[in-house]
């Protein structure tokens, strides 16, 4: 298959992750609208199904049907799929590459224990000979760029310089590398040695993942480790507007506009939601989840976020962020 030559991703891209629950496409056009300043974007992992395929309008359902529709988007975007062994690949791929998205990553790096059960996300890494195959056998079925984000082991981190070739040797061209292992879950600090010891071994792009809270922790992952781009989970959550401010070498982040900013965000965010015709419940479900990490580090803000969480409405939770 002749690959499809799509731009290098510029030195010092920033990255939105992808989180599961919470990047859809409500939730990027809102990041497309306010924060431009993000260089790419990832949806939510799409799980591979392992037994049968989706319709194609399923697939694009995932991404957006709007969005689907901007070609600027679909090449700033990663579609991110959660795949196993035991899961119909071939078949998505092929679905995906006939959509002619441009750009697949696979995920390598989920925790949760469902997801692991299943023998995916971060599972992947306890056996560098068949993840190869799999990893080979997306490769021959998609033409576009491909990458894959990863941790830097599943319970130890002997294997990680070897996961960072192997995914070289078969052609993934862009390795974003969360720097902590599966059983460090997100309790330990990110070890970015191992970003900077990727980057010396890699061929390809290294993106550099994990403990992102701040434009100065941007700017000292990027000198420290000499990544060639940053991704950002969830102080990209916390903050939205990280990306401006470092590009705007605007290092304060506590100030009095934080909560205009909250506010403005979730305003944003709803409407998007209300577009889409999402249920009352569903909207006050994901209202909740975008701010579990945004009051964070905010004075006293523990009685906020009580009522916040206690909130039973749409209405009685916006009349609590209208208050902030």
């Amino acid at each position: 298959m002749e690959l499809k030559k799509l731009p290098q991703v510029p030195y010092g891209s920033l990255f939105f992750a992808p989180m599961e629950g919470i990047t859809d496409e409500a939730f990027r056009k809102t990041i497309l609208k306010l924060y431009p300043e993000w260089d790419y974007l990832a949806t939510d992992f799409l799980r591979v199904p392992s037994a049968g395929k989706y319709p194609k309008k399923h697939i694009i359902r995932h991404f957006g049907l709007e969005l689907f529709e901007m070609s600027w988007v679909l090449d700033r975007t990663m579609f991110q799929i959660l795949t196993s062994h035991k899961a119909f690949t071939i078949e998505m791929v092929k679905q995906i590459e006939d959509l002619k998205f441009p750009w697949l990553d696979m995920n390598i790096g989920c925790p949760s224990n469902t997801v692991c059960k299943n023998q995916g996300g971060s599972f992947l890494l306890t056996n560098l000979v068949s993840l190869r195959t799999l990893v080979k056998t997306i490769r021959e079925h998609f033409s576009g760029r491909f990458s894959c984000k990863i941790r830097i082991g599943y319970n130890h981190t002997e294997n990680f310089e070897d996961s960072i070739k192997m995914l070289n040797d078969e052609g993934v061209e862009l390795i974003t590398v969360h720097a902590r292992t599966r059983d460090d879950m997100y309790k330990l600090p990110a070890r970015w040695s191992f970003i900077e010891k990727a980057v010396k071994i890699s061929q390809v792009p290294i993106i550099g993942n994990g403990d992102i809270w701040s434009p100065s922790d941007l700017k000292n992952m990027l000198e420290q480790t000499g990544c060639h781009g940053v991704m950002v989970a969830r102080g990209a959550l916390k903050a939205p507007w990280i990306a401006r401010c470092f590009k705007e070498n605007n290092f304060k982040m506590n100030d009095p506009e934080i909560y205009h900013e909250i506010k403005h965000f979730l305003k944003n965010y709803r409407q998007h939601l209300e577009d889409e015709n999402v249920t009352p419940r569903g909207l006050l479900k994901q209202s909740k989840s975008v701010t579990r990490f945004m009051l964070d580090g905010l004075g006293e803000t523990n009685e906020i976020r009580r009522k916040l969480v206690l909130s039973q409405t749409v209405s009685e939770f916006y009349s609590i962020i209208d208050g902030l």
